[in-house]
């Protein structure tokens, strides 16, 4: 009889211990990065911001009123829905269902945007920390009007969403 309780609390005493270290272990897992990992992911995001300012910048400069379609297009393939990374957002219309705000970051960051102000937050999501940022967008080139009938004729000041980043944050 005393073997028998010896050996359940021997097993009670090692199941205790896996638990414990089992949650340790899980626990880890989020620990928060360092400031040198999101220094490291800002600066990702700033050539990322770079690459695509330029991008932008070219389709603007090749859109014409005879290929709209196909520069409305090319910035969609572009900024594909199934990308979380970079997205377009605004609540501005016309837009598809897609483009608005998903999160709660970019409801926020949105909202910021539509008075010029950028936002920037480290967030874990999709069991990965990320660091995420919104630039304000304003009509500020002619062919913006090309594309979205409703803005007036630009370079305007006028706030009409943001460009999300979404950069994870190497461990």
């Amino acid at each position: 009889m005393r073997l028998r309780k010896l050996v359940s609390y021997g097993i009670f005493v090692l199941i205790v211990v896996i638990g414990v270290g089992l949650t340790t272990i899980a626990s880890g897992y989020d620990i928060p990065p360092t400031s040198g990992q999101i220094t490291f992911a800002e600066q990702t995001s700033d050539l990322m911001l770079n690459t695509l300012f330029a991008a932008l910048t070219q389709e603007f400069d090749e859109t014409t009123v005879d290929n709209v379609e196909q520069g409305k297009h090319s910035i969609s393939l572009i900024f594909n829905d199934q990308n979380k990374d970079m997205r377009l957002v605004g609540t501005v219309g016309p837009l598809r269902e897609s483009d608005r705000p998903r999160d709660n970051f970019e409801r926020q960051a949105n909202t910021l945007a539509m008075s010029g102000q950028a936002s920037t937050s480290v967030q874990r999501g999709d069991n990965k920390w990320y660091y995420r940022r919104s630039i304000p967008l304003s009509n500020f080139r002619a062919e913006c009007a090309l594309c979205h009938i409703n803005y007036p004729a630009g370079p305007t000041s006028d706030w009409v969403g943001a460009l999300m980043l979404r950069v994870p944050i190497k461990d």
